[in-house]
């Protein structure tokens, strides 16, 4: 368990590799663009930080991966805004993000159904 300390550097460790999924994943959305792919499995990505911060913040795992999700998604789409040229509507973006927020919070859910699984077995 963590104490309550280390809230702060686990939520700056989400944001980033949040942040840093956020961008890859839209760099990829953006090349695939132009190619003739269907679906955008990228999205899957986002499990990753929501299964991170449910693992280093156990007390509220979906809470804080949804706070961590908006901070680091905000901090993605300034950076877009800063180093991109040409950027896909608004509304596309801000769809786009909702659907990286839905997988992130699933990340979440899965490790606490695996924790409750694990629970019932021990017993």
């Amino acid at each position: 368990m963590l104490q309550r300390n280390n809230r702060w550097p686990a939520s700056v460790l989400g944001m980033m590799l949040y942040t840093l999924v956020f961008i890859f994943a839209h760099h990829f959305w953006a090349v695939a663009a132009e190619q003739a792919m269907r679906g955008q499995p990228e999205l899957l990505l986002f499990l990753l930080p929501g299964m991170l911060m449910a693992l280093l913040q156990p007390d509220s795992p979906l809470v804080s991966t949804l706070w961590v999700a908006v901070v680091g998604t905000l901090l993605g789409m300034a950076w877009m805004w800063l180093t991109v040229t040409q950027m896909h509507s608004w509304l596309l973006i801000v769809a786009w993000s909702l659907s990286a927020l839905f997988w992130a919070g699933c990340g979440a859910l899965l490790v606490r159904l695996m924790r409750i699984m694990l629970a019932m077995r021990a017993e």
